[in-house]
């Protein structure tokens, strides 16, 4: 980080309760997590990226979504690698006595773009290549997110995703669960696109 630039998230922010609920249950929601003027730098990072549309299906899941990703150690994106250290040291600090939180280092991050009047992305698992945690940041925009049971749609919890809100989700090894991703499912924005930033660490699968 440069001299004289806040950081990423605000002062005394609490995760814990979210990374709580996220091993509990699945999922928890932070809002307001991430400052203004970072956000502002963020945004202008992400717009100069190779954004690209994406199939808009895969297995039973359907979506609209643009956007591109962005590995380790994310050069030419200081603000991404900026966001992703300073949520792991929080992770890890505010997560003590979680079980794959001590170890858990985001190496991935996920531009997402959801156009005004899309489908978002219905129902769907993240996949089994990010473990223990994954954290969508909204960096633009906003949108229902909801949290299902199953892929039916059955609905456990819903909120506001808007800028600078942050969602934590379990993943594989999390609390010493094999599995227990959670459904969830993205509302396409009224009025204005939205873009999200998914933090991740991803691990290689067999081949």
């Amino acid at each position: 980080m440069s001299k004289g630039e806040e950081m990423a998230f605000v002062e005394w922010l609490d995760l814990r309760p979210a990374l709580v609920r996220a091993a509990e249950v699945g999922a928890g929601h932070v809002p307001g997590a991430v400052s203004g003027s970072f956000l502002r730098r963020l945004k202008s990072e992400v717009q100069a990226g190779p954004r690209r549309k994406f199939r808009e299906t895969f297995g039973q899941v359907r979506q609209q979504i643009e956007g591109y990703d962005v590995d380790e150690p994310f050069d030419g994106y200081p603000a991404i690698a900026e966001l992703c250290e300073e949520l792991r040291a929080l992770v890890r600090s505010q997560g003590a006595g979680i079980r794959g939180l001590a170890t858990w280092v985001p190496n991935e991050a996920g531009v997402a773009i959801y156009r005004p009047g899309s489908i978002g992305i219905t129902p769907h698992l993240d996949g089994k290549r990010y473990r223990r945690l994954v954290a969508v940041l909204t960096v633009w925009g906003s949108a229902r997110f909801t949290v299902c049971r199953t892929r039916a749609g059955e609905v456990v919890a819903a909120w506001n995703a808007g800028p600078g809100s942050l969602t934590l989700m379990r993943a594989p090894g999390l609390a010493g669960r094999r599995d227990g991703r959670p459904f969830h499912m993205v509302s396409g924005p009224r009025g204005s696109e939205r873009c999200s930033l998914g933090i991740r660490m991803s691990v290689p699968q067999p081949s």
